[in-house]
């Protein structure tokens, strides 16, 4: 359940996905959690993303990297936009308007990075370019 809930435990130390454990009736309100995390991303923040309904959980694709697993939290990795960290930041989010907002502005940093520097630092590979230079021409979230 997105909102108030609490953060379990397991997901403290790895925040991982949890589908074999969610019940029919918890997959569709990530379903319709992520659905609502899309719209405010494209009505707040100007910014394509999709709802992926993947077999190990429902995903909300942001940018190349940036992929929110909408679960009893929001969480996601945080790509190292500026090579400033030697590992990803995982975090988290418990209600759907805070995840829209911090993930707008995790989209608003990667962006800033150009292209090139991108790719030259192997922080995304050339096919994630080709994506991205998609997307920039299509509007079609990655």
């Amino acid at each position: 359940m997105i909102g108030n809930s609490r953060m379990p435990g397991r997901h403290q130390a790895g925040l991982t996905p949890t589908t074999a454990t969610t019940s029919p009736n918890e997959h569709e309100q990530a379903l319709t959690a992520a659905a609502h995390l899309v719209g405010l991303l494209i009505t707040r923040h100007n910014i394509p993303a999709d709802v992926h309904n993947l077999p190990q959980g429902v995903v909300v694709s942001v940018f190349y990297g940036l992929v929110a697993h909408v679960e009893s939290v929001i969480w996601w990795t945080i790509p190292n936009a500026r090579s400033t960290r030697h590992k990803p930041l995982k975090t988290y989010a418990h209600s759907v308007e805070t995840a829209a907002d911090r993930l707008a502005k995790q989209y608003r940093d990667l962006r800033s990075v150009p292209l090139p520097e991108l790719l030259a630092t192997g922080r995304i590979t050339f096919l994630a370019a080709a994506l991205i230079e998609g997307r920039d021409r299509d509007a079609a979230p990655v």
